[in-house]
């Protein structure tokens, strides 16, 4: 059976069960991404993204800490078995430490509050996570280089077609985001290809609307060629997006 939107918050809601047995030990869960901005694309989004935030004290208790690991790891397995989209593991965290620069616009900002206290007027990052944020773009062009065989390949198969199909849904969500983190502009996904275009005027942003128009199709992995055509139509703006952050970075680095 297809999966559906209401799929999505039915695991979301479970997930606020199951962490609703830690009692007080859990200050927050902290609701973020695509299910919380109502943005879901059904099948293809992932699960969740989401912070349970833990009290100090638990940390600082290992029978506490090793029961709410516990309580969180049933949870977790509980996500696995049900999610009716990409899953992967979310986060438990110290309610009085910093959360990586990456995520934090869109955790105080672009998020729901699904048990506990509202604690995103307490949410920071360190300016070390912020440094390490701004290379996230570099890293993620790196990895993705090795993508560009197929690009050459003479048939693909229907693995190749599900492999493209993900980095190209991934590079939609995470890489435009990132670049704007390159450049110290801190917002959210809705918002960094309008600061893009602002900052590096000129830049053709076609490639992630392609994407989109792909996501939004019945059957994205019908047409192998279409899917390396996009590929082919990424590949191109990832390589302008780079040398024009440099270009960009070297200018501001100029005294």
């Amino acid at each position: 059976m297809s999966a559906t939107v209401k799929d999505y918050h039915l695991v979301v809601d479970g997930l606020v069960e199951d962490v609703g047995r830690l009692g007080d030990e859990a200050t927050s869960i902290i609701l973020f991404g695509s299910v919380a901005r109502g943005d879901v694309i059904a099948g293809q989004s992932d699960m969740m993204d989401a912070y349970v935030f833990l009290r100090h004290e638990v940390f600082e208790d290992k029978t506490r800490f090793l029961q709410a690991l516990e309580v969180l790891s049933e949870a977790f397995d509980r996500i696995a078995e049900k999610a009716p989209g990409p899953f992967h593991p979310f986060f438990y965290w110290d309610e009085i430490d910093p959360v990586p620069a990456a995520f934090n616009y869109e955790l105080t900002t672009v998020s729901k509050v699904m048990l506990g206290d509202d604690i995103r007027d307490r949410i920071e990052s360190t300016e070390p996570s912020r440094q390490a944020a701004r290379t996230a773009f570099f890293e993620m062009r790196r990895l993705g280089s090795p993508m560009m065989v197929y690009l050459r390949k003479k048939e693909l198969t229907e693995e190749d077609c599900q492999i493209i199909f993900r980095v190209l849904i991934g590079i939609r969500r995470d890489l435009p985001i990132s670049a704007c983190m390159a450049l110290d502009i801190w917002g959210g996904q809705l918002e960094a290809i309008r600061e893009l275009k602002k900052a590096l005027p000129g830049l053709d942003t076609g490639a992630i609307e392609s994407i989109a128009s792909l996501q939004r199709q019945p059957q994205p992995l019908a047409d192998p060629e279409q899917l390396r055509s996009v590929l082919k139509q990424v590949v191109i703006f990832v390589e302008d997006l780079n040398n024009r952050l440099i270009d960009k970075l070297k200018d501001e680095a100029r005294p």
